[in-house]
């Protein structure tokens, strides 16, 4: 049995994953397909694995398949003394299989998923103590869905009773849910518990056509000059990672890995690719008002070396909780550090590519999509870059008197 191994990169994250098909009737993925590993020698474990299993059993597969083999095999020392052949334990296990899958739940068929994905995100937090399990989450809103279904039969699911959970969305909501359902589907078909992808006929649904109107908020000057303020009196150690998010425009969850080292000499900040939400590296100019924070932040004994944040989510989200007490500030605006960067930026040098450029985009698109340029006049964007640390502010007032 032939096996292909072909490497693809994973454009979500940008990080390089092996990419192995199997053919159908394979121990590994019984209905055929291409099957993801975090590793390419977790993919040549798994062809190894499965040709094994393949020389081992495969002269017997004719009455009944593979897998149901291997699933027999497994099952041999309960078996002993009953005087099955390897076929015939096979054929028990398949008519207990089908006892089975006759009273799975749509809630336990997703629910199984749903687990499998957070112990695969408990792997992932060993290797990184300050991931967040977005995707579960996500996951968890579409199965919220699916709610008034969780005791309906998975083999007697159709696609009709699941469009009307899926109504009037807008055509990026619409979209997300299907990926998630795409994939918790996939997940019973690959278990045995479903004969085909529901998802795969939800494709043709028609959605909103107009999408919901986005409200771009921002942050003003005063809220960012008293924010930055009570960072600093709340936890020193934050500040270089808020005056990377408002100041360079670089995303929250993208600033939370980056190094010191990514904080270049040469007038620019490094964003690698591996950190970057898009996939590809960028380069953004560090403008003075970044510069003299960072130099104010070391002339109080700080270091510049390892993580640019020290911190991990939890303790930063406390620190932001205090900082935004401090400040009057109620709400925290999802990636207002970045829209607030945009919209000072492009105020300041009236060229929405150079502001792109500024952001990691590769065109204009997203920011004429996703941004408000009105929100922020002219003479606003100038005093944003004037934003200065407490001391530096209260010894310019000094100087200029």
């Amino acid at each position: 049995m032939q096996i292909l191994l072909k490497i693809s990169e994973y454009r979500h994250n940008g990080r390089l994953q092996a990419r192995v098909y199997f053919p159908k009737g394979s121990p590994a993925k019984p209905k055929g397909g291409y099957k993801w590993y975090p590793a390419r020698a977790a993919a040549e474990v798994a062809i190894a694995e499965n040709s094994a299993l393949v020389t081992r059993y495969g002269h017997l597969a004719k009455d009944v398949t593979l897998q149901e083999l291997v699933e027999a095999r497994a099952a041999a020392e309960e078996l002993q003394g009953t005087g099955f052949s390897l076929v015939e334990a096979a054929k028990e296990v398949k008519a207990a299989l089908s006892k089975t899958l006759a009273s799975k739940s749509l809630k336990d068929g997703l629910g199984a998923y749903h687990d499998s994905l957070w112990d695969r995100f408990q792997e992932r937090k060993k290797a990184d103590p300050r991931c967040e399990p977005r995707h579960w989450r996500s996951v968890k809103h579409t199965l919220a869905r699916l709610r008034s279904l969780e005791n309906a039969n998975l083999l007697e699911l159709s696609p009709d009773q699941l469009r009307p959970l899926f109504k009037d969305l807008s055509k990026s909501s619409f979209k997300s849910h299907l990926r998630n359902l795409h994939a918790a589907f996939s997940f019973c078909v690959d278990e045995g518990w479903l004969d085909y992808n529901p998802a795969e006929w939800l494709k043709r649904m028609k959605t909103v056509g107009v999408s919901r109107q986005r409200t771009v908020k921002t942050f003003n000057v005063g809220q960012v000059r008293n924010f930055m303020t009570a960072v600093a009196d709340t936890d020193m150690r934050a500040v270089p990672y808020f005056a990377v998010c408002f100041f360079a425009g670089v995303r929250p969850e993208a600033a939370m890995k980056l190094k010191w080292a990514d904080v270049g000499s040469n007038g620019y900040l490094y964003v690698p690719h591996a950190v970057n939400k898009s996939g590809h590296a960028y380069n953004v100019a560090v403008l003075p008002v970044l510069t003299r924070w960072l130099d104010w932040w070391e002339a109080r004994g700080n270091m510049r070396n390892g993580d640019l944040l020290p911190l991990s989510a939890s303790t930063l989200k406390r620190v932001r909780k205090r900082a935004m007490g401090k400040a009057e500030i109620a709400d925290w605006v999802q990636d207002g550090t970045r829209k607030t960067f945009a919209t000072a930026h492009r105020g300041t040098f009236k060229c929405k590519v150079l502001t792109s450029a500024a952001l990691g985009h590769k065109g204009t698109t997203v920011l004429d999509e996703h941004y408000d340029s009105r929100l922020m006049t002219e003479a606003e964007a100038a005093e944003y870059w004037e934003i200065l640390p407490p001391e530096t502010e209260a010894l310019t007032g000094e100087e200029s008197a």
